[in-house]
């Protein structure tokens, strides 16, 4: 975890930039509502107009019935701010929306980041990796609140001056909230998620998460398109239409009941040309509306759902369903991201085939070690390692009674028994050699109790040929197992072109030659000495390791000792 050392870095990690963002968003929509405020009822001296004067009248001693502080206390609620210029004129101006809860909120949301940064004990990761992804939902809807706190403030502020508030003027009020509302929480979940994106959560999951998949709440592309499009398109069109018909609510009062004074009412001309205008705005905004309607079912259609099902497609390919490609009926950024994917998942199966078929000749452990390390390491490793050889007595006499392709099936029915308990015990199969088996055991491969695991094997083998002799299909045969543990240098042998990971060294040729030794001490079973103090016999039951004459192998200057795995 990088900690801020300098002043600067402190002072960089707390994201003031963040609060100026959203206070300069709040304000801007403050002055848009400000101004729709002002000029929608410019005409009917309604509202805000009417509490401009009486308060003006009230600051300046013209109605004794309201104190100065009074009127004071009504600028604050209705944020207004009262200027004098120099020619001695009061103007009135909308005042920024009271950001002192929202900026505490967001200080209490961010607090486990800041405590990530500024703190010396360790922090919950997971808690603060939900808080940054959920930040922009969080601050789209603080515009909202806003919005609301704006909307109560002019509704309370309009009773305690004037008293019950008419549903005309709660609506003048509510319009006004809305348009706030929808300009600031949109242009906050964007411009905001931008500086979210790569001032908070780009330094954060550098340090913690750069690549995994993040926890949260996640706005869908349909969803954002949605709110671009109510507060960029639904809301300008709806306020068009809201302020031709305040305009003429006097108008629409003056319409009969009756049906002869409706008749009377619509053959005065200028009661027609007076209506005509808020007929077209009001057809044009639900055209409009519908078509905006029809766009964001479209956007699903056309971007969100086939992303979506490229997503679950990319989930299925994770969790190892290779069988998922995707149609390109197009030729634009989708079309291009699905063709895409399609490659990518051909390299996939390809790299799965080869991996398969690698594993197929030196086990898959070799193969997932090799294509894993990402680099060819000619120099190798040295390795603790148990090896396990095996070989068929007689094979060369039995191989020439039997013709090639019988041959050929009677060793692969063979392998695919006595390889078994290999496998079951972690064995990696280095090697077939004719008839003879060539078995490692080691922590590199995951078998931390390597000689106990490659004992365990041996009698496996044992009783697997027993098995593969009761078939009667082929026939007896009998083997010899050799089994030494110690040091061993594993690596690729071979070119740049061409390799073979295998191991080399004394233990390889020992283990050779003790199963050389099986024919001489008429047993299907040697362990070294180095096998047996490597194991614990007790968890062998039913077997016994009986020691045997010392040995004097080829290539050695002292005998070892040798033990037979019998029944007990």
């Amino acid at each position: 975890m990088t900690k801020p050392t300098t002043r600067w870095q402190k002072f960089h990690k707390l994201h003031l930039g963040l609060y100026f963002i959203f206070s300069l968003m709040v304000a801007f929509g403050g002055i848009t509502a400000f101004f729709f405020e002002k000029y929608s009822t410019i005409d009917t001296g309604l509202v805000k107009t009417a509490v401009e004067r009486t308060v003006q009248a009230a600051a300046e001693g013209k109605d004794r019935n309201i104190p100065p502080e009074v009127a004071e206390g009504i600028y604050k609620s209705m944020n207004l701010t009262r200027t004098v210029n120099a020619r001695g004129e009061v103007t009135y101006e909308a005042k920024g929306a009271n950001l002192d809860f929202t900026f505490i909120f967001l200080i209490i949301w961010l607090l486990p980041l800041y405590k990530y940064y500024f703190s010396k004990k360790p922090q919950d990761l997971a808690r603060i990796e939900r808080r940054i992804i959920n930040l922009p939902l969080v601050i789209f809807a603080l515009g909202w609140v806003v919005a609301v706190q704006r909307y109560f403030g002019s509704v309370s502020a309009y009773t305690g001056f004037y008293g019950t508030v008419p549903h005309k003027v709660q609506a003048y009020f509510a319009v006004s909230a809305v348009m706030l509302g929808a300009f600031v929480s949109y242009l906050n979940l964007e411009l905001t998620g931008l500086y979210i994106r790569a001032r908070i959560a780009k330094p954060f999951f550098a340090e913690t998460n750069p690549y995994g998949l993040k926890r949260g709440f996640a706005i869908s592309l349909t969803l954002r398109y949605a709110l671009m499009v109510f507060s960029l398109a639904i809301v300008p069109l709806l306020l068009c239409f809201y302020v031709s018909v305040y305009t003429n609510l006097d108008l629409f009062a003056k319409l009969g009941r009756t049906p002869s004074e409706l008749l009377a009412w619509v053959r005065d001309p200028g009661n027609l040309r007076a209506l005509a205008p808020v007929l077209i705005i009001g057809g044009v905004a639900a055209l409009m509306g519908v078509f905006q309607l029809v766009s964001i079912y479209l956007y699903r259609l056309n971007v969100q759902k086939p992303v979506s099902a490229l997503v679950n497609r990319m989930k299925a390919v994770a969790a190892g369903d290779f069988s998922c490609k995707t149609s390109v009926l197009y030729a634009d950024e989708l079309g291009q991201l699905k063709g895409h994917f399609n490659q990518m998942l051909d390299g996939l199966v390809e790299r799965d085939h080869i991996k398969d078929t690698f594993g197929r000749y030196v086990s898959l452990e070799i193969a997932e070690k090799i294509m894993k390390s990402g680099k060819v390491n000619l120099a190798g490793e040295e390795i603790q390692a148990t090896v396990l050889f095996s070989d068929i007595r007689g094979f060369t006499p039995l191989s020439e009674t039997m013709p090639p392709t019988e041959l050929i099936r009677f060793l692969n029915e063979y392998f695919a028994y006595i390889t078994k308990p290999i496998a079951e015990n972690k064995g990696v199969i280095n090697k077939f050699i004719g008839d003879a088996v060539m078995a490692i055991f080691s922590p590199v491969f995951g078998v931390a109790d390597h000689q106990e695991a490659a004992v365990r094997a041996a009698l496996g083998m044992k009783a697997a040929l027993k098995e593969f002799n009761a078939q009667k299909r082929h026939p007896e045969v009998f083997f010899g197992v050799g089994v030494h543990s110690g040091g061993l240098v594993a690596g690729n042998v071979g070119t740049a072109a061409r390799l073979e990971y295998t191991v080399l060294g004394d233990t390889v040729n020992v283990a050779s030659r003790i199963e050389s030794q099986t024919k001489t001490a008429a047993t299907e079973i040697l362990l070294s000495d180095a096998v047996i103090r490597g194991i614990d016999q007790a968890r062998f039951p039913g077997t016994k390791f009986v020691e045997g004459a010392p040995v004097l192998m080829k290539g050695k200057s002292k005998p070892m000792i040798l033990y037979k795995v019998e029944a007990a």
